[in-house]
């Protein structure tokens, strides 16, 4: 009966009190009133989950949309809630008052860290790991730490779906069936991407040295062990090749969605499960879809072109790929960076755990067509610090506080502008877009 109360008591709320409808308030109602809520909500015949470090919001979107482009009606968290009060929602609003599912397909994004707890009670049939990487260290620690977490939920009869080319989650699961995901190197890659992190230099089997033969980035490629023959697994999907704009996957041509290779594993990890659901035609869908515009967003303003990347707060592997990317876009260029996570936001007294910042990858950013680089956030001067340690000019540098104030320090005479922004900093990020509309 307390199921029931929670379940009602949670629709009307949402339907007359909820004025934030992208909030997870309405599960947290349902849960007050049953707090092995999740447990009792009717569920659909198939549950698709998401978890890993970092990509998994685009990849429950990319999966999300190619299900309701294919005509299933999906219950999804679309707003990257991902803890118990989130997952209750998504399935809250697609089920009847009767306790009965209204939707084909269940695609639920869940924190890495509640693996346990969710996945018990949601009981999916598929399971994604995007990736596991060295994350905030306050929550997360060690990637073992978080491996172990997620392993230890995994049910026995789910189907895993993991990236071949991640030493650290491609060993998750024991009994499960697992299939594998992969990109080649192409010609256009270096053997040895230098990367200031890399979470795994040991075999996990004997702990002996790994030997890595190409590492895309941090601990992305492939390695083996010389004492006992440890490597990568062979992967059931393979992007043999890829450009700017299409990457063929086991010979079949798809259109790339974005051309920064973290989003090209995010949309490979969307193609593998759907092609093992069985969904046909994937590439009608690609060629009219999009990157969650909250996570990239891109736009040109008269003769200059803004793009907006975001990345995951007090996470140096998310930031330097987002560094990366934003760096190497072609053209003279100033870049934004407004990072500061929600704990720095809020806290009238700073962390001292701000590794983050000599872990990330701020060299890519030591370039001449860089023409100014503007720091903003309580954290702004510490990551000044940073930058000048990766000897970039210090006449490039601005630093500010205030992340509303950006747009009055860019230059007239540039053809890019790029804004790396944390999740937190969104609503900063908006404002910034309508300033340089109006400046350009």
């Amino acid at each position: 009966m307390l199921f029931f109360l929670g379940l009602w008591a949670s629709k009307i709320y949402y339907r007359f009190f909820e004025k934030n409808k992208e909030a997870d308030r309405m599960g947290i109602v349902a849960l007050k009133f049953d707090d092995r809520f999740l447990y009792h909500i009717a569920k659909p015949k198939t549950v698709i989950a998401v978890t890993g470090t970092n990509g998994k919001t685009t990849t429950c979107n990319i999966i999300a949309d190619l299900f309701e482009k294919s005509g299933y009606k999906v219950a999804f968290n679309k707003d990257g809630c991902n803890l118990r009060p989130g997952l209750s929602k998504a399935l809250i609003l697609n089920t009847s008052i009767f306790n009965k599912p209204k939707s084909d397909v269940a695609i639920l994004e869940f924190d890495e860290l509640s693996t346990k707890d969710l996945m018990a009670a949601v009981k999916p049939n598929y399971i994604v790991c995007t990736n596991l990487f060295m994350d905030t260290m306050g929550r997360n620690g060690h990637t073992d730490f978080v491996f172990n977490k997620i392993n230890e939920g995994l049910p026995q009869d789910a189907k895993l779906i993991l990236n071949a080319d991640d030493l650290i989650s491609c060993q998750l699961g024991d009994k499960q069936q697992k299939v594998f995901f992969s990109i080649a190197k192409s010609n256009k890659e270096q053997n040895q991407v230098h990367s200031r992190n890399c979470d795994i230099k040991v075999c996990p089997k004997c702990y002996h040295k790994l030997t890595f033969d190409f590492i895309r980035y941090h601990h992305i490629g492939k390695a083996h062990c010389d004492n006992c023959g440890f490597t990568n697994p062979k992967p059931d999907y393979l992007v043999n090749y890829y450009d700017d704009s299409k990457m063929e996957v086991n010979n079949v041509r798809y259109s790339l969605l974005n051309d920064s290779l973290f989003n090209i594993y995010n949309q490979l990890a969307a193609i593998t499960v759907c092609s093992e659901f069985g969904l046909q035609n994937l590439n009608d869908y690609f060629s009219k879809m999009k990157i969650v515009q909250s996570r990239f967003f891109e736009e040109k303003i008269n003769n200059v072109v803004l793009t907006c990347q975001m990345t995951k707060g007090q996470n140096p592997v998310s930031l330097s790929r987002a560094l990366d990317y934003v760096s190497n876009l072609k053209g003279k260029k100033e870049i934004i960076i407004i990072i500061d996570d929600l704990f720095d936001i809020r806290s009238k007294e700073r962390s001292e755990v701000i590794s983050y910042i000599y872990d990330t990858d701020y060299e890519c950013l030591n370039r001449s067509d860089i023409n100014k680089i503007i720091v903003a956030g309580v954290r702004c001067y510490d990551y000044k610090v940073r930058l000048l340690l990766a000897n970039v000019d210090e006449n490039k540098i601005v630093a500010i506080e205030d992340e509303k104030k950006c747009a009055q320090y860019l230059s007239n005479d540039i053809e890019l502008i790029a804004i790396v922004h944390d999740i937190y900093q969104y609503r900063n990020c908006q404002y910034l877009i309508d300033e340089i509309r109006k400046k350009y």
